[in-house]
């Protein structure tokens, strides 16, 4: 397909931006990565970007760089672009990505209260903040700025322009939204002030006016630089609304001075609509750019974010004029050639962005990103485009893998694209493993995209698959394969072991015909929410989504008293890193779900339970509990690789049968074990 044909017309048609064109709509939006190495950036991040400009990227955008002293510690591997050091790799970025055609700006930020003051070893410091309001999440409280702290602020934000200029990267976005220290300042939820900065609208935004001045003092009008804007806070009138968010707009548009607005929504109060999860629809900020572009008009660019994945969507946004380029970072994430591939019409081969949210999990943790369905994310220089090894002339095995999960899939797949004969073997009748669980609730059906993707790799490459096959050591020896690679999952166990009472192996009274473990709930659940009964107790160690689903299902619409107990220090960690919690606790709120932190079971009763504070203080018994369900533990369903492990020349354990852990973890290692075998 030429570049210029149906049905992406307008993604391939190139735009100035500044004084710079790009050579696509599609833009790969700032993405923090902790990839850093002594807060600047790492070859780690060159790679990273390299690999998405040589699939086809027109554009990216750094992760923040800290623009003045004392703001790269909300993150502990933050980077920093006011001291010089930063030069020489810019320089490197900018030679990488334009190698292949691309462009790349630098975002440029200051944390203000998100920062974290005692982060850096070395840099301890007071937080510098528009107002003495503490962050919502790390419950600091910041000194308030005066007029030489921000003399301070300004003149590191121009002189950290000019780095990126100097080194030949093609711009830089400032980052006035999501809560950090431009957006607090533009934000009546952080900004108290009486002074210049503070009060109206327009002062309010005052701080950002005197910063793209200095920024134009030292690079000139021919840099390019455009602002990230929350055009709303989604907090009503305690934050920007929209009303104030186009206001704003306007003022900074009406200077002249900015090449291009990049729309976001949503704040620290509101992550789960800056880095919206699966629960949000796709492109939910659509409507938002399109009010950008009808006030900006010509005077500059507008770019527009918010689960935008897939191209057909990004298309319809140019077409119908509600912005000019279309940011999808995590579809980049996911695939780095999604470009390249939609060119060349190979667009099934493209590994969709699947909302599992991953990447966001391990931020909030404070780790380097990582995609669940893209193991070379982050690791390009060992398994980016280019570096899958075929195998040997003459050393082309014969290959069966057993277990149709994540693992065992991600396996088949790259072992076949090196040129091994591939077969995969699954006893049900659908692949997908533990994960076609949680496809099946409410709000998890994206589920399904992540387990098309793993099975368009293996149609690519010519996997052999077969359902409702039961693989056994005669089976398989009648196959005469020259590995066998079991991944054949994990279950749930029903004893209550845990690690919260080493003194024991189970809770007194699982061997009851109410105890049932979570997998087997779910299923019965979806198929007949009554069939658990009227009152059901779930205990929960996973802190993960599938208890806390399997609760919305069986209390939706009073069909159910629900209660869940954790031992854990809040419940549902996992559902808040990936922040699905401000969608799903609501619903379970309504249906009328219970949730107990800090607590455990100390026996089972029949139909009674005895539960216990884990601080101490009088048990507390449940009566008239039809079901327990356990979410406590998985067990590796090892049995196979026990039997057979002897009976050939080469077998390997791969994913939950050798440890049960996250989807993302145990694909990586098929990925792994599939380059290495």
């Amino acid at each position: 397909m030429s570049e210029q044909s149906p049905p992406y017309r307008h993604i391939w048609t190139p735009l100035r931006i500044g004084s710079i064109t790009v050579k696509n709509r599609i833009v790969m939006t700032a993405m923090t990565s902790n990839y850093a190495e002594d807060h600047i950036l790492s070859e780690r991040h060159i790679a990273f970007y390299r690999e998405r400009a040589k699939g086809g990227a027109g554009l990216m955008i750094t992760e923040q760089q800290g623009a003045y002293p004392y703001t790269k510690g909300s993150f502990h591997m933050g980077c920093s672009a006011w001291e010089k050091r930063s030069i020489p790799q810019y320089a490197k970025l900018a030679d990488a990505v334009h190698e292949h055609g691309a462009r790349m700006f630098a975002q440029l930020a200051g944390w203000g209260v998100h920062d974290k003051g005692a982060m850096i070893m070395d840099e301890w410091h007071p937080l510098w903040a528009a107002s003495r309001v503490p962050s919502i999440l790390h419950h600091e409280t910041p000194m308030v700025v005066g007029q030489a702290e921000i003399d301070q602020m300004v003149e590191g934000f121009g002189q950290s322009a000019l780095h990126v200029q100097i080194a030949g990267l093609d711009g830089v976005e400032l980052h006035g939204a999501h809560s950090y220290v431009l957006g607090q300042f533009l934000s009546p939820a952080y900004n108290k002030r009486t002074d210049r900065y503070g009060g109206s609208v327009r002062r309010r935004c005052q701080l950002i006016l005197d910063i793209i001045e200095a920024i134009r003092r030292r690079a000139g009008r021919d840099f390019t630089v455009g602002l990230r804007l929350s055009l709303d806070e989604f907090l009503g009138p305690a934050g920007i609304t929209q009303e104030q968010g186009e206001e704003q707009l306007e003022i900074f548009a009406s200077t002249g001075l900015f090449d291009f607005f990049n729309i976001s929504g949503g704040g620290y109060h509101t992550v789960h609509k800056a880095a919206p999860p699966m629960s949000v629809p796709h492109g939910f900020m659509i409507p938002f750019g399109k009010r950008a572009k009808e006030l900006v008009g010509e005077r500059a660019r507008v770019f527009i974010v918010g689960r935008i994945v897939d191209l057909g969507m990004a298309e319809r946004v140019l077409a119908d004029g509600a912005a000019d380029m279309v940011g999808m970072m995590r579809a980049l994430l996911a695939d780095p050639f999604l470009l390249t591939k939609a060119r060349e019409g190979r667009e099934r081969e493209i590994t969709k962005c699947a909302g599992v949210y991953e990447c966001g999990n391990r931020l909030f943790q404070n780790r380097e990103v990582a995609c669940m369905l893209n193991p070379a994310a982050g690791h390009e220089r060992q398994w980016g485009e280019g570096t899958l090894k075929p195998a040997a002339n003459g050393a082309a095995k014969q290959i069966v893998v057993v277990g149709g999960g994540p693992a065992g899939m991600k396996t088949a797949a790259v072992a076949a694209r090196r040129g091994h004969k591939v077969a995969l073997l699954e006893k049900e009748p659908e692949l997908g493993g533990h994960i076609s669980l949680i496809k099946r609730l409410p709000t998890r059906g994206e589920w399904q995209t992540a387990i098309d993707n793993l099975i368009g790799e293996m149609e690519a490459v010519g996997v052999e698959v077969s359902l409702n096959v039961t693989a056994t050591r005669e089976s398989l020896l009648e196959r005469k394969p020259d590995a066998v690679i079991c991944a054949t999952g994990a279950h749930y166990d029903t004893t209550g072991f845990s690690p919260y009472r080493p003194d024991r192996d189970f809770i007194p009274g699982y061997q009851q015909s109410n105890v049932t473990d979570l997998a087997t709930a779910v299923r019965r659940a979806l198929a007949d929410p009554g069939s658990l009964g009227r009152k059901i107790v779930i205990l929960d160690e996973t802190a993960a989504y599938l208890p806390f689903g399997l609760a919305e299902v069986l209390a939706a619409n009073g069909k159910a008293e629900v209660e869940v107990i954790t031992p854990h220090m809040f419940a549902a960690e996992d559902v808040f890193r990936t922040s699905e919690m401000p969608f799903l606790f609501p619903r379970l709120k309504e249906a009328g779900v219970r949730i107990t932190a800090q607590h455990f079971i100390e026996r089972i009763d029949g139909d009674r339970l005895e539960v216990y504070d884990i601080w101490g203080g009088s048990p507390r018994t449940i009566t008239g509990v039809d079901a327990l369900v356990m979410a406590v533990g998985r067990v590796p369903n090892d049995a196979l690789f026990d039997e057979i492990k002897d009976s050939f020349k080469e077998v390997h354990r791969v994913g939950d049968v050798l440890a049960p852990r996250r989807p993302a973890e145990v694909i990586h290692e098929a990925e792994k074990l599939a380059r290495e075998i």
